[in-house]
């Protein structure tokens, strides 16, 4: 992430933070690089410098770590955990227990219980980036506590099981104010343009003005080695950048990295694996710039100069609503290029109505 000063913001996202300061829970809504996860950080720092208690909901470990150097780079050091870590450990705080694993779901009326005997919260604030990622079960949880909650959401990039709509929040909170961002300070026009291909919803967000290159639709060989090549080529060729490369399987994410270091040794690629017992795959340094592996699960609220998805061959078939989301997800990710990657003859079927001006097809060179 770009860490941008108070005064470098829009109007609109100035006044979004200027209300957020008003008693009482808000919801923030806007499309993918309209500056959510900026503004969560902004308004968190705030709080934590003038001495009120509060916490930073992230999406995952990897956008925890970005946020947390945005943070420094404000000034400022303040807990951010992810939504999981939270719940954990406000009910170990509150009952002297554990709830025992962390994978799978929660049974909500036990840890409504527990909140029903925990008076200690009130005057806290949860500030919860990728908001619609969470049950609304949560936020129930939260207005029991009697916390104030800033939830910064955009209901059309849900990727996980356990989602809430825009209305599911607001009505778990028991109502609050709502707050719109809409300009796309991220994206170039023509990815934005290849994003409404895959937007679920009725209204589309506004194109962003500023230009930039055309996504590419890859075809890669069956083998896989000419497109580690191309990958550790383009890196070597892009030094500068942060480069994402998105990758559904963890187990592709290794046998990738071991072929980009056979082929570049010296272009010390950082990877990430939230399920790694390993701790040099569980942090990414996101200052440096180079190749970040990382998976689907944990690119929410991410973004770089250049996104990379290998395997969209992965994704063939009729597309599903909730595979166009992913996809919107996906390609919003980039602040310049974007390819798409597909071994195989036949492109995946979601990109067959996409025209040639939006998606320039081009094969692998060898």
């Amino acid at each position: 992430m770009v860490t941008i000063k108070y005064l470098d913001l829009l109007a609109e996202q100035r006044a979004v933070l200027g209300r957020v300061t008003e008693p009482g829970h808000h919801l923030i809504s806007g499309p993918p690089g309209s500056g959510k996860s900026l503004l969560a950080i902004h308004h968190a720092a705030a709080l934590e410098i003038v001495g009120r208690p509060v916490t930073l909901i992230a999406h995952s470990k990897l956008l925890g770590q970005h946020l947390n150097a945005d943070g420094v780079r404000l000034g400022t050091s303040l807990p951010i955990l992810t939504f999981h870590g939270w719940v954990h450990g406000w009910y170990r705080e509150t009952t002297g227990s554990s709830l025992g694993a962390r994978n799978g779901s929660f049974d909500w009326a036990r840890l409504m219980s527990a909140a029903l005997h925990d008076t200690e919260r009130r005057g806290h604030v949860l500030v919860v980036d990728e908001a619609q990622d969470l049950p609304q079960e949560f936020f129930a949880l939260c207005r029991v506590l009697g916390m104030d909650v800033i939830a910064f959401a955009d209901e059309y990039q849900r990727i996980t099981s356990n989602q809430s709509t825009l209305d599911e929040i607001e009505k778990a909170l028991g109502g609050c104010p709502r707050l719109e961002i809409s300009t796309n300070l991220r994206n170039p026009r023509p990815v934005a343009e290849l994003a409404r291909h895959f937007y679920p919803g009725l209204y589309q967000p506004p194109l962003p003005h500023r230009d930039g290159p055309v996504p590419v639709l890859l075809r890669c060989p069956e083998a896989r080695r000419p497109f580690a090549r191309w990958l550790a080529r383009y890196a070597h060729d892009h030094r500068k950048l942060k480069i994402g490369v998105v990758v559904k399987r963890s187990r592709e994410q290794g046998e990738l990295l071991a072929e980009i270091e056979r082929e570049r040794p010296g272009l010390r690629p950082q990877i990430y694996i939230g399920a790694a017992e390993d701790m040099r795959y569980k942090n990414i340094d996101a200052d440096r710039p180079g190749l970040r592996l990382v998976n689907r699960a944990s690119v929410k609220g991410l973004e770089f100069d250049t996104v990379i998805v290998p395997d969209a061959h992965l994704d063939a078939g009729d597309p599903s609503i909730d595979l166009k989301m992913l996809y919107y997800v996906l390609v919003t990710r980039t602040r310049g290029e974007l390819y798409l990657c597909y071994s195989g003859d036949q492109e995946p079927q979601m990109f067959s109505a996409i025209p040639q001006r939006t998606l320039i097809r081009k094969i692998v060179p060898d």
